[in-house]
């Protein structure tokens, strides 16, 4: 039986929204709440979060919940630290990893479509999209992770493993445009934003 981890990255100090990303309305709940209530709801086996900035802020949120959560005292060099935390608190056994930040909003149909196709094809790496445009997360197969943690912020991440391995790419196309969702800025969170509230029970 194929298992499936996934990194939630919210450390970084959202400089460009102006406040912590992790904490925005989204869905009738912060966006911390409505990805782990996601998460909680699909196929993923175990779920790692890597805070930072503020951290104490979010503790709260993880109460009552087996979420496994690790510190990136070093959130300030970038988002490829967190990564690299996360990485190394996967179980043994894992045969994927999907990375998701916490301003990209993820649902649970997506995240078992993207399994389900990782099941069928056990691709190398496996990338939504939406109408011709890539989008998020991606789900990298387990095979790629010691390329994963040579990643670094002056090698453009993630960026440089896509590249390495870009014959090994499958795209899954999928008719949720939130895909292509990415709140770095409050012009970019107003477009995305709407409320139609979540009736869940977090798993995690």
């Amino acid at each position: 039986m194929v298992k499936c981890a996934a990194i939630l990255l919210t450390a970084g100090k959202s400089t460009r929204m102006g406040c912590l990303k992790s904490l925005l309305p989204w869905e009738g709940m912060t966006l911390l709440q409505h990805q782990l209530c996601q998460l909680g709801l699909s196929k993923v086996d175990q779920l790692v979060a890597v805070l930072g900035y503020q951290s104490r802020k979010l503790i709260p949120y993880f109460e009552n919940t087996s979420v496994h959560f690790v510190f990136n005292e070093q959130f300030e060099l970038g988002k490829t630290e967190s990564i690299k935390k996360g990485l190394l608190s996967i179980k043994e056994g894992t045969d994927c990893i999907m990375i998701i930040s916490v301003d990209q909003p993820v649902n649970q149909l997506l995240l078992d479509s993207m399994i389900n196709h990782f099941v069928q094809t056990k691709s190398k790496i496996i990338i939504p999209v939406y109408n011709g445009k890539r989008g998020h997360p991606i789900l990298f197969s387990t095979e790629l992770v010691e390329d994963l943690l040579r990643i670094k912020e002056e090698t453009n991440g993630l960026k440089a493993v896509l590249h390495k391995w870009k014959n090994e790419i499958n795209e899954l196309n999928v008719e949720d445009r939130s895909v292509l969702y990415n709140f770095n800025s409050p012009k970019d969170y107003e477009e995305g934003f709407f409320e139609r509230g979540l009736n869940c029970n977090e798993r995690f």
